[in-house]
Order: C-alpha cells, then structure tokens, then sequence
C-alpha cells in the first residue's frame, strides 16, 4: 500500500468514523427493534444485534482509552483521572453487566 498524504489520512479517517456511526445506529435500532418485539409482539428476543453493539463499543473504547495512555506516557503536565472518577466508571460498568446477566437469567426461566 502507497503512503497517504495528510489528506488522503483525513479523508480515510473521516469515511472510517462515519461507517462505524453508522454501524452503531443500525445495531442500535435493530436492537430497540428486538426489544419492542419482545416486549409487545411475544416473540423470543435476539440478543445478537445488543452484544455485537456492545462489543463494537467496548473495542472502541478500551482501544481509544489506550492509544490516549500510549500517547501521553511520560508527560509530566498530564495527571491520571482520579480514583473517585475510575471507582465511578467502574460501579456503573458492574451495574450493567449485573442487570444483563439478570435479564438474561429471567429470559432463560
């Protein structure tokens, strides 16, 4: 593959980030969609379309939180979040993996 110039880079990144808009959006409403079914149609849900999505984010956002880490490594004007903010991320990331698993466990009974 031939280097890019700064603008083919810019246009390659702007197309990458609107296709993974995209593919959010539409995840998110086949997954609302599913859901709606469930809820009033009576069918069986389909939880594919809620774990892909919920994959598609958290790859996003641990690959994002650890480029942003590797780029400021060593820089002295650069302090850490604090630990009331990662003890808050990480009570609501346990509340959300304890609800799913619940809503799966009552789907299952």
């Amino acid at each position: 593959m031939a280097n890019m110039d700064e603008m083919e880079k810019a246009i390659r990144k702007r197309s990458e980030s609107l296709g993974f808009r995209f593919v959010v959006l539409l995840l998110a409403s086949w997954s609302a969609a599913e859901l709606a079914l469930y809820l009033f149609g009576g069918r069986s849900y389909n939880s594919l379309p809620t774990l892909v999505l919920m994959g598609a984010l958290l790859v996003q956002g641990f690959s994002e939180l650890s480029m942003k880490r590797r780029m400021v490594e060593g820089d002295e004007e650069y302090r850490e979040p604090s630990n009331i903010v990662k003890a808050v991320v990480a009570v609501i990331g346990v509340t959300v993996v304890v609800f799913f698993v619940g809503f799966f466990a009552l789907k299952l009974s």
